[in-house]
């Protein structure tokens, strides 16, 4: 019996990793009921959404287990998603045993979101990117790099207090269009420029397009809550350079 319970909750934490990490919704559900039939239980359930897992799992003594788990929290890694995917399949090839599984799971667990200066420092060469695309210098690009990894401190610090979303997107876009500001009453640049490819790491890119697939994959309830998620981040960034443009940087 406890072996039992150990396996539905490896089946419930496979599928938790993967929807905290943004994967689509019939990605989840299918790694569900892989590693379900993988483990023995001869008919799983799995119903996803971007808050919450419901997962019924029919063991062959005829006892049936459900879980029902609400995912409070989101971010986008797609390196966890294409470990968990990667487990999921070596386990349902039997290619590694439940221990194992279990210790990879929680490995990825503990890890949690990435906060590393690494990732932070690319997410600013993304925005320098940007800013060229949109016809800036290249000292406007660097100034947008710049402006964009602290950017991304900024919300990394704000996730880990917990801080919603929405929120993290709107103060992260007037740290940048005040930063920029501050710049631009120093340097001669192009502030517009620099703006736009600052906030464009705050874009939610990862959420719209999981959301179009989640649509084309007759997942409706996911697709249109992951929209409106998409949208009001949207506004949210908007609001956040307007604020700081109406009060003049101030």
């Amino acid at each position: 019996m406890k072996g039992m319970e150990q396996l539905v909750g490896l089946v419930l934490l496979a599928g938790e990793l993967l929807l905290t990490c943004g994967a689509e919704v019939y990605r989840v559900e299918e790694t569900m009921e892989r590693m379900g039939q993988a483990a023995g239980f001869v008919q799983v359930e799995g119903f996803a959404t971007p808050t919450g897992l419901f997962i019924s799992l029919h063991a062959p003594n005829g006892r049936v287990y459900t879980r029902v788990r609400r995912i409070r929290q989101s971010y986008n890694n797609l390196a966890t998603i294409a470990e968990v995917n990667a487990l999921s399949r070596a386990f349902s090839a039997k290619r590694i045993s439940v221990d194992e599984v279990r210790r990879e799971l929680q490995r990825l667990q503990e890890q949690g979101a990435p906060e590393s200066l690494r990732r932070q420092l690319i997410g600013g060469g993304g925005a320098m990117a940007f800013t060229i695309m949109y016809g800036g210098t290249w000292f406007d690009a660097l100034l947008a790099g710049v402006t964009g990894a602290i950017v991304l401190m900024v919300t990394s610090f704000l996730h880990r207090q917990s801080v919603p979303k929405f929120l993290q997107a709107a103060l992260g876009a007037a740290v940048a269009a005040g930063l920029v500001l501050g710049i631009s009453q120093l340097l001669t640049t192009h502030p517009n420029l620099i703006t736009l490819g600052a906030v464009m790491v705050l874009a939610p890119g990862v959420a719209m397009t999981t959301a179009i697939r989640d649509l084309l994959s007759g997942e409706l309830l996911s697709g249109l809550s992951r929209s409106a998620e998409a949208l009001a981040v949207s506004v949210a960034i908007a609001s956040g350079v307007a604020l700081v443009l109406s009060l003049g940087g101030r």
